[in-house]
């Protein structure tokens, strides 16, 4: 090794066996400390900064860093496979380390155009009942979008040229003097939007633009088990892209309206059947509806308030499995607020004639809490 001159990795507060992101992480962080911007008349940091620089440039690449680890510093002449076609690549990672990869693209991608952009994406929102939101349903939605003009096919115009701005590369490029010498700057074309061509003769439906905007009726599928506030994505039905690239995805909310008599608990659903205190008590027969029309459930007597009783399989389908949840049917039992006198004198000779009996010894049951009301 010569003299004066450290091992890579360690310049690097790395082991031998880093991988390429632990380099780029530990040069960034490094990069940052000691560049000399940071640190004004300091020769000591501009020095480590160079040094920095120095292990980075043959670690990140791995034919040198391959030759490093071979031949350590006497490195003989061939060996490095250091790249020599790019003489921005280093200014390249020092912007990274300052302003991350984000930065870079613009800036050192000199040989490269502009890709096409992709459509952006469009959204709809549609309601639905409860019952179609278990059995699935279409629907047809009506979608304001961007589509590429007919008249034209999304050329802006029935003839091109060459943009004489760039040089029909999409891009025009400025050197510009830093701190760290010249640096070549690149920007999408303003004349051709990055396209590379101009148009000579402009459509008059689009007026150049190449695109249109009309309203368009899509037909979907709504799945059964969709839940309220779900998301449905449709691939290529958004806005039109540049010419090259995909449109963009239509994304259809869902909203599912409240029903009546039915609650929804996930895969289950939920009915509150309200019956009388007497009917509790002697048992009776209730219409519970469900989401296929409804069915008679028996309420034995003594059912007590808040009595579940579950009918198997009556509830909504699974979307991401087979079967049906279940209908939970809520026993609610109402107490009566207005009791005429006759009720009353009713009510009083049945208490009187009831003993612990009566209630089959349950503390805190319905007669327990109805006695507590009329006290």
């Amino acid at each position: 090794m010569p003299a004066g001159k450290r091992d890579y990795y360690e310049v690097l507060g790395l082991s031998r066996d880093a991988s390429e992101q632990d380099i780029k992480r530990a040069y960034r962080r490094l990069a940052r400390k000691y560049h000399p911007d940071a640190n004004p008349n300091d020769p000591e940091a501009e020095e480590r900064f160079k040094e920095l620089n120095e292990a980075y440039e043959v670690l990140s690449n791995p034919e040198a860093r391959r030759a490093y680890d071979t031949y350590g510093h006497q490195v003989p002449s061939g060996a490095s496979g250091r790249p020599g076609g790019d003489p921005f690549g280093g200014f390249q990672d020092i912007f990274e380390a300052f302003f991350g990869d984000r930065f870079g693209d613009p800036f050192f991608d000199l040989g490269r155009r502009r890709q096409p952009s992709r459509g952006g994406d469009t959204e709809a929102e549609v309601e639905i009942s409860l019952e179609e939101a278990a059995f699935g349903t279409e629907r047809e939605v009506q979608v304001q979008t961007i589509r590429n003009c007919p008249a034209c096919d999304g050329a802006g115009g029935t003839e091109t040229r060459l943009c004489g701005a760039c040089g029909g590369s999409g891009v025009v490029r400025t050197v510009r003097e830093t701190l760290l010498g010249q640096v070549m700057h690149q920007q999408t074309c303003s004349a051709c939007g990055g396209s590379g061509r101009v148009v000579v003769d402009r459509c008059r439906e689009c007026r150049g633009s190449g695109r249109v905007s009309e309203v368009v009726g899509r037909r979907i599928r709504i799945p059964a088990g969709i839940e309220d506030g779900m998301r449905l994505r449709v691939p290529g039905w958004g806005h039109a892209g540049e010419p090259g690239a995909s449109s963009g995805d239509l994304y259809v909310k869902i909203r599912v309206k409240e029903h009546p008599e039915l609650m929804r608990d996930g895969e289950d659903l939920i009915h509150r059947a309200s019956v009388t205190f007497v009917q509790a008590a002697l048992g009776t027969e209730v219409e519970v509806p469900t989401l296929e029309g409804t069915e008679t459930v028996r309420i034995e007597p003594g059912t007590q308030p808040g009595t579940t009783l579950v009918l198997r399989g009556e509830g909504m389908p699974r979307m991401r499995g087979v079967g049906r949840g279940d209908l939970k049917v809520v026993v609610d039992v109402m107490v009566p607020t207005r009791l005429t006198g006759e009720q009353r004198k009713l009510l009083e000779r049945f208490e009187a004639a009831s003993g612990e009996e009566t209630y089959n010894g349950r503390s805190g049951s319905f007669f327990d809490r109805l006695r507590g009301v009329f006290r």
